[in-house]
């Protein structure tokens, strides 16, 4: 612990010695790049983000496809009256409504 003691010691009698003052404002330079690096770092976070939200809208998208085939499997597999039974029965309602 006393090295770094010294050291640090050392660090600020150099410090406290330096004459030339800080700048007041940073240069041009070092604000473009800084700019430059935090406008990257946004698209790079919104980017992220929406490839995660349009993964699982994807899975969410699949997993209900899945649901709705294995929901209307035995409409679908059957070939005789699975499918149409309720429309005709309104169908045939309104036919029978039109027809004086």
């Amino acid at each position: 612990m006393k090295r770094i003691d010294d050291q640090l010691d050392r660090l600020l009698k150099s410090a406290a010695r330096a004459a030339k003052p800080a700048p007041e404002e940073a240069s041009f330079a070092l604000e473009t790049r800084v700019m430059g690096q935090w406008r990257s770092s946004l698209r790079a976070e919104n980017g992220d983000f929406l490839v995660v939200w349009f993964r699982r809208a994807t899975i969410g998208a699949c997993l209900l496809a899945a649901a709705s085939l294995a929901w209307n499997y035995h409409d679908l597999t059957s070939g005789t009256k699975g499918i149409g039974d309720e429309l005709a029965i309104a169908d045939s309602s309104m036919k029978t409504g039109l027809n004086p």
